[in-house]
């Protein structure tokens, strides 16, 4: 079982915001929404520690406005929870001086805040609050001017999903770090007649356009998240999306006001979701939980149609959802068995980090740790994955051997077109590379690397790497679709890498396939662009 790792706890349902799709505004309308004490909060604080836990977060309602808030926080200080994270609508940290009351604590703090659409139209319609959207842009400046983190959540309803692809020019220049949208939990919106229901829900294959348009607008890297949209809706950005999180116990707040018990936020928040039949047919099965059952009752199911793995390709051309491809790879590791002296190896599917991980026990003691990623660079590639040795007892014959063994087979099994295959330099190209730098010049293995990163070359077939004078000599084999061989070959002269090529026989009138094959070679050699 996964260890526990963070806690959330709801300071009661008051709010001076009137979402329209939350029940604490509700609540806090009809007056139903009552301070929360401060004895009970501390005592699931000190719980959560007892426990091991080592994150909190405060969230409501509106936390901040809760009379014990401040009291509540020095207390999660005390108590060295390594990480505070305050869900905030901005309302009371749009001043300055709170903000700096919020840090005296000494506490390691983030920020979620809670935008409700990228624009204040958008925005203010949805929390039904004028001046909110402006609190919160100016909390951001606060926060940003005092380098704290800043993260931001959406709840994704009619009013506000056609503003999101304003969320990077809103949120950037503030330097925030994490944008969160998730589609409405019906029951999470208090009690709402069916015709709020139907007002407030949008039908998911209308919000592809914006959702794409937003996740265009941040630079490669930020973290963009959307959760619980079905994956087939949107293929081309599912490596954004997600239908569950870090274990997270959740400590809420009943009719009475009254603290509950910790339960697991994503197993109950999956108890109204659905699945169809069909949805087995799809890639995406093991990490979709469905829908919710409102959602299927008000806008039906004929726009879930499932993601099949003929149709993948299509969908994911750069392979960004690396272990959904390499399903056939997972199964040729699991059934492949290696020649001594390594044993069976423990396979592990990453679908966070999208690799694959594959652990060898050697006889003897000691063990080999390899990566199955998408194509380029590592110890060896092709157009359908690359091969990276992380981790090694040792770097000798035997592995060099295996790790061969293991890429033939896997090639075997997808029939995959080989960029550059295993070679004596395995282990320089990765995290494993200070096991072999003393059997290989660091600058000869550098040339090796900058030919691994840009291979293929063309019409040219890699087919070996050879290693002279204690790695202070190389050469690349490679050969044309004619037969014709070419050698790489370069070599340390004094300080310097001086590098040639050469053919295995006489060409007069050599096809341009394959001087062009031999130049890009060579620039890629030279740490040239192609």
């Amino acid at each position: 079982m996964e260890p526990d790792r963070q806690i959330e706890i709801q300071l009661g349902h008051m709010c001076n915001n009137r979402c329209v799709f939350c029940v604490s505004g509700q609540r806090t309308e009809r007056r139903e929404a009552l301070p929360l004490a401060g004895d009970p909060v501390i005592e699931k604080l000190r719980e959560g520690r007892a426990r091991g836990l080592r994150k909190l977060t405060l969230l409501g309602g509106e936390p901040t406005i809760q009379p014990e808030f401040m009291r509540v926080l020095r207390a999660a200080v005390d108590l060295a929870y390594e990480e505070i994270v305050i869900f905030t609508n901005g309302a009371k940290t749009a001043r300055a001086s709170f903000v700096d009351e919020i840090l005296e604590t000494g506490g390691n703090f983030t920020f979620r805040l809670s935008f409700q659409g990228a624009t204040a139209r958008a925005h203010e319609r949805t929390t039904k609050k004028l001046g909110s959207f402006a609190r919160l842009v100016e909390t951001m400046g606060n926060l940003r001017d005092r380098g704290q983190r800043i993260t931001v959540n959406m709840c994704v309803v009619r009013s506000n999903f056609e503003s999101v692809a304003d969320f990077p020019a809103l949120l950037l220049p503030y330097g925030v770090q994490q944008l969160h949208l998730d589609m409405i939990r019906p029951l999470d919106a208090g009690e709402r007649t069916e015709d709020e229901m139907r007002a407030m829900l949008p039908r998911y294959s209308d919000l592809v356009p914006h959702l794409e348009a937003m996740v265009a607008g941040f630079p490669a890297g930020f973290d963009v998240n959307i959760g619980n949209l079905p994956y087939c809706v949107a293929p081309a950005i599912a490596p954004v999306i997600h239908h569950d999180g870090e274990t997270t116990f959740t400590v809420s707040v009943d009719a009475g006001d009254d603290l509950s018990e910790p339960w697991d936020k994503y197993q109950v928040k999956a108890r109204d979701k659905v699945k169809l039949e069909r949805c087995r047919e799809c890639v995406f099965d093991d990490r979709c939980s469905g829908v919710y059952d409102t959602y299927r009752r008000i806008h039906g199911t004929a726009e879930l149609q499932p993601v099949t793995r003929a149709r993948l390709p299509l969908v994911d051309p750069e392979q960004r959802l690396f272990t959904l491809h390499a399903a056939p790879l997972v199964g040729a590791l699991r059934a492949f068995a290696p020649s001594p002296p390594f044993s069976t190896a423990n396979v592990h599917v990453d679908t966070h980090e999208e690799r694959v991980t594959a652990s060898f026990a050697r006889q003897g003691g000691g063990s080999l740790h390899l990566e199955l990623r998408r194509p380029g660079g590592g110890a060896a590639s092709t157009d359908r994955f690359s091969l990276h040795l992380v981790a090694a007892s040792a770097v000798d014959a035997a592995a060099v051997a295996l790790l061969r063994e293991v890429f033939a087979r896997l090639c075997a099994a997808i029939e995959a077109r080989v960029h550059h295959g295993v070679g004596p330099d395995a282990a320089f190209h990765g995290p494993a590379r200070e096991l072999t730098v003393r059997d290989l010049d660091p600058r000869i293995g550098a040339c090796l690397s900058r030919l691994r990163d840009h291979a293929p070359f063309g019409a040219l077939r890699w087919e070996d790497v050879t290693l002279e004078r204690g790695g202070r000599q190389a050469a690349v084999a490679l050969r044309h679709e004619d037969g014709t061989g070419v050698t790489l070959s370069f070599a340390m002269d004094g300080a310097r890498v001086r590098g040639s090529y050469r053919l295995d026989r006489e060409v007069t009138e050599p096809p341009a396939s394959l001087v062009e094959g031999v130049r890009a070679a060579m620039m890629a050699l030279r740490g040239l662009e192609r």
